[in-house]
């Protein structure tokens, strides 16, 4: 017990550096329109009280209207009070009692719990919280949305609070661009006009080139969510003709839906297109692997094993696989031990399993060197969870270190060391910052 609590006292007095963000650009753009029910299910726990039986109208009725707080408790409290052990339950109760000393998430706290979140609306939290209370000292920000009046890489490479954040450019839209919509956002940002192929990676390049120069070393890729990781080799003949069909909605009015549809063959070019881009300057690829946010998809589409062929393809291009794979976690402990360019990032594991995180990590030290494991980044909407998700990550790395010392493998110290490797140092050095 003494070296866990020694070990614990070191772990949680670490500074830390989050690998991946999805918080408002600043904290002048937070909804204030809101209350703690309705920020706190807008992301992850959610899915849980979903799953176990929240009817979508009422889970509707928290997010979109101004019942009162009581009103809105007693549609979720059911669900809730049999999803709380969860590591997305457990991280929003460490936050309550921690930020706003309330012992929980319950009938009995939560109007009191809703007064001080009020409160913290107030210019302020965000450096409190992300600075003072996470001591994190940079977080890799993502922004992404799909209204149509918003300028992403304006958003994220300028008007992102460069105190808190280091902003990451999400390449999805050059890859699988879903609507005409998204196309005109790429003719914004690049200055180009898009009428053929040619243009397309022309404009492709540009917006890489463009973000790479104001600000973001990294890019992001999360489009497990829609297709296979899989990305091919594909000739230019058969993206062409496949980029081709975008043409066919051109002519629909703007008020209607425009939508686009790529073949494989368009969307495995770009992404190779693009890696040649990050190879020659040498930026950073961040790729979403395992476990899909959201009710339903098809997991198999997201197992990083698919990725093998771009790991040498592309030798020196770093790849940091999110969500340690999870549930593909041993095949990340393989890719990790055999590719010097594949890196484990442990954003949303520990609150999608702190117990798979734990052993996870155990088995890491075994197999991998432990400079290839960054092990937090929150991947939240918003602020309080971030702070209940870095402490769930500082017991973890904790916990699976006592478990190393304790079979004797290195003593405290250079536990303390290790620890400050995952959550501080590897991080610093893999994103060049």
């Amino acid at each position: 017990m003494k070296t866990i609590q020694e070990l614990r006292e070191q772990v949680f007095s670490l500074p830390l550096i989050d690998t991946h963000e999805h918080l408002p650009s600043s904290e002048e753009v937070r909804d204030r329109d809101t209350d703690v029910l309705k920020e706190y299910l807008s992301h992850y726990f959610n899915r849980d009280l979903v799953s176990a039986g929240l009817p979508p109208r009422d889970y509707a009725t928290i997010i979109e209207t101004r019942l009162p707080i009581r009103e809105k408790w007693k549609l979720v409290e059911p669900y809730w009070e049999v999803s709380r052990y969860t590591g997305y339950g457990r991280s929003l109760d460490i936050a309550v009692r921690e930020l706003y000393g309330i012992d929980g998430i319950s009938g009995a706290t939560i109007e009191e719990l809703n007064e001080r979140f009020l409160e913290s609306l107030e210019p302020g939290h965000f450096r409190r919280v992300l600075k003072e209370r996470c001591g994190i000292e940079r977080s890799l920000l993502c922004v992404e949305t799909l209204e149509e009046t918003y300028d992403p890489l304006i958003e994220r490479s300028i008007h992102c609070d460069r105190e808190l954040f280091v902003p990451v450019y999400i390449v999805n839209p050059l890859v699988h661009p879903e609507s005409w919509v998204e196309v005109e956002r790429i003719e914004r940002e690049s200055g180009l006009r898009i009428t053929s192929f040619s243009a397309w990676l022309e404009a492709a390049e540009a917006n890489v080139e463009r973000a790479s120069s104001i600000g973001s070393p990294i890019l992001k890729n999360s489009l497990a969510y829609v297709r296979s990781l899989h990305y091919e080799r594909a000739t230019r003949a058969e993206a062409e003709e496949a980029f081709n069909q975008v043409f066919r909605t051109r002519h629909f009015p703007e008020w209607h839906q425009r939508p686009i549809v790529t073949a494989k063959a368009f969307q495995d070019y770009l992404f190779h297109f693009i890696l040649e881009i990050a190879n020659r300057k040498k930026l950073v690829v961040q790729i979403h692997t395992g476990i899909q946010e959201g009710s339903g998809n098809l997991i198999a589409n997201s197992n990083p094993e698919l990725l093998s062929n771009l790991f040498l393809e592309y030798p020196d291009v770093d790849f940091d696989l999110f969500h340690i794979g999870y549930p593909y976690q041993n095949v990340m402990t393989v890719l990790a031990k055999n590719f010097p360019n594949v890196y484990i990032d442990m954003c949303w594991a520990h609150i999608v399993s702190p117990n798979a995180s734990v052993q996870a990590l155990i088995e890491w030290v075994d197999a991998v060197p432990v400079n290839k494991i960054s092990a937090f980044g929150g991947d939240y909407l918003f602020v309080d969870g971030v702070y209940g998700h870095q402490y769930l990550a500082r017991e973890d790395v904790a916990r699976a270190l006592t478990v190393k010392v304790e079979e004797g493998l290195f003593g405290v110290e250079k536990a303390g060391k290790i620890a400050r490797l995952l959550l501080y140092d590897n991080p610093k050095r893999i994103f060049r910052l």
